[in-house]
């Protein structure tokens, strides 16, 4: 076997997969907070459309995963069922999805930045900073669209610690080139928050041009321009299948967790800022969950397109345990200190109070959480990708938006009757989804992908 074999040969060891994915998710927290902190030093108006622009991006970027969660997951099936042509071919096809997906996003906010902040409520006379801000931004989101779905297939191609290195150097440059671009620096003038935008466009750019050096030299994937144009139409199809119920799924819970925000926000200052706080609190808890699921997903999917059912099904109850265990006690942790961290330099003394409520609700929400995250991916990796999209939304929307309202408002709980209905909607959905896995209702799924998987790989060897 050539060195180079023995480097692409799949580790399909979850902690080998895991810990990389950890530290990706704790790069992207870090450039985030870092650069709402500069965004702070010019100006609270920086700090608006810095933030506006953030929620803008995380809509796009539910878009953008429709791709990048098709292309993953049959990916890796494809490579369990020994097939790398097949998987480079439907890693193409991903390339060629996104790159289109990203012009159009591009296009639409690059053309049009004024009435989409308009929608966004974003206050009239921020929008001469703003709309300049967003055009710079629409054009990293054009890369950002390829990004996410390249960084996803070498991802399913087990090269999780390949991804880490290149967020890190994205993150680096991010903040290499921001700074001074942000603060000034010598004969350079200090651009303000059109720094912070010059600075994702450049890290964006550098990151698209090693991952495409990646694909070649790891994948043995050579794009060429006619990559970028044409969209081979099994492919797409293929990955189609189990990324737009997966992405619906999301923009669906989007949507309903923003109409909780609001909220949050009509409750007054103190409500909304412990909502702020506890979600920022739970993205630290939910780290190590979140990439013990994203590793068993990538795993699952290289068993299901092997025909090893049963590995996949020890793998997900190996993975609930150790999910489970972590959130718990990264709860747990959250709730003895993270209201006295924040009483220091809080000025409102109902703030850590409330706080403490909220975390202590979140507890066993995080457990529900835990089953949903961890057992939904494993699902979409099996082939089963509609069920979870469909249970998911119609919890979403009666437990989690109409029961928030009932508990929060109409009863007058306030953000603890909100956080009720989170705890109520997190653990219905998990268990949900557990007690699809746990009746194997995947199962039949699970073989037709990999039937799917073979017939592929029988057809481009007929060719």
């Amino acid at each position: 076997m050539t060195q180079h074999a023995k480097h692409a040969s799949p580790q399909l060891d979850l902690f080998h997969l895991s810990w990389p994915l950890f530290v990706e998710m704790a790069l992207f927290m870090a450039i985030g907070t870092l650069g709402l902190w500069m965004a702070g030093q010019v100006s609270a108006a920086s700090v608006a459309v810095f933030g506006m622009a953030n929620q803008l991006r995380m809509v796009f970027d539910r878009i953008f995963r429709v791709v990048s969660m098709g292309a993953s997951v049959v990916v890796t099936q494809q490579r369990g069922a020994g097939d790398e042509a097949g998987a480079q071919a439907l890693a193409r096809a991903g390339f060629s999805a996104s790159a289109w997906l990203g012009l159009i996003a591009a296009a639409l906010v690059g053309a049009w930045p004024e009435p989409l902040l308009r929608l966004l409520q974003l206050p009239a006379e921020l929008l001469p900073m703003a709309v300049p801000f967003m055009r710079v931004i629409a054009v990293a989101m054009a890369l950002e669209a390829i990004n996410v779905t390249m960084f996803a297939v070498l991802r399913a191609f087990t090269f999780t610690r390949v991804t880490m290195r290149l967020v890190l150097a994205m993150n680096i440059l991010h903040v290499v080139v921001s700074a001074p671009l942000v603060f000034g620096l010598g004969p350079m003038p200090a651009l303000g928050v059109m720094g912070l935008a010059w600075g994702q466009l450049a890290s964006r750019l550098l990151v698209f041009s090693l991952l495409v050096w990646v694909w070649r030299h790891d994948l043995r994937v050579k794009l060429r321009l006619r990559d970028a144009i044409r969209v081979a139409r099994e492919p797409f199809a293929a990955i189609l299948a189990i990324g737009l119920p997966s992405a619906g799924e999301k923009i669906g819970y989007r949507v309903c967790y923003m109409a909780t925000v609001a909220m949050a926000g009509s409750l007054g200052t103190a409500a909304l800022a412990v909502h702020a706080y506890a979600a920022q609190i739970n993205g630290i808890v939910n780290m190590v969950m979140n990439a013990v699921a994203s590793g068993t997903e990538i795993i699952i999917g290289h068993k299901i397109g092997a025909g090893e059912l049963r590995g996949a099904n020890a793998l997900m109850r190996r993975s609930v345990r150790i999910c489970l265990l972590a959130t718990g006690l990264g709860g747990i942790a959250a709730w003895l200190l993270a209201p006295q961290a924040i009483a220091l330099f809080s000025d409102n003394p109902a703030v850590p109070a409330l706080l403490t409520s909220i975390l202590a609700i979140e507890i066993f929400a995080g457990q529900g959480r835990s089953l949903n995250v961890l057992v939904t991916g494993g699902l979409r990796a099996a082939g089963d990708a509609r069920f979870p999209a469909k249970v998911n939304i119609y919890i979403n929307v009666l437990a989690g938006t109409m029961l928030a309202w009932l508990l929060g408002i109409h009863f007058g709980l306030g953000l603890v009757g909100i956080w009720l209905a989170y705890m109520a909607d997190e653990c219905l959905r998990g268990f949900g989804m557990l007690a699809r896995w746990r009746w194997r209702g995947w199962a039949p799924l699970a073989r037709v992908a990999r039937r799917r998987a073979l017939q592929r790989q029988h057809a481009a060897a007929t060719i």
